[in-house]
């Protein structure tokens, strides 16, 4: 037998963490359990923070996790320009996105879930 045909791993992350590793691992005979060690949540200050930008004059707002979509979507929904393209570090925050704006923005995914993908994102705008 191999390695992960006989082995259990760990993960160490957080409470809102996706299950698309564990569901893959399985579905190849490899045990995965994992462990929360710590917790994603709003910061009570942010609708202040936000409060005090401009934000419709923004052209990007790149988001990196589902979590930062769903606790901000409601205030920038209504305060950003229709003009402004929201940017997804990757497939799962893109998904988030898409359910959370739905049509009334544009959507773009970053090629690679890097510094750079970023980068070549903005850059093409």
């Amino acid at each position: 037998k191999q390695w992960y045909q006989r082995r259990v791993a760990i993960t160490a992350g957080g409470n809102k963490a996706l299950d698309v590793l564990p569901r893959t691992l399985s579905e190849h005979d490899v045990k995965l359990k994992q462990l929360v060690v710590y917790s994603v949540e709003k910061r009570r200050e942010f609708d202040k923070d936000l409060s005090s930008l401009d934000v419709s004059a923004f052209q990007a707002v790149v988001f990196f996790s589902p979590s930062g979509v769903e606790y901000t979507a409601d205030l920038l929904r209504e305060r950003l320009s229709r003009t402004c393209v929201l940017v997804a570090f990757g497939k799962s925050t893109a998904a988030a996105l898409s359910e959370s704006f739905s049509d009334t923005f544009v959507i773009r995914i970053c090629e690679h879930p890097t510094p750079s993908g970023v980068f070549d994102v903005l850059m093409s705008l």
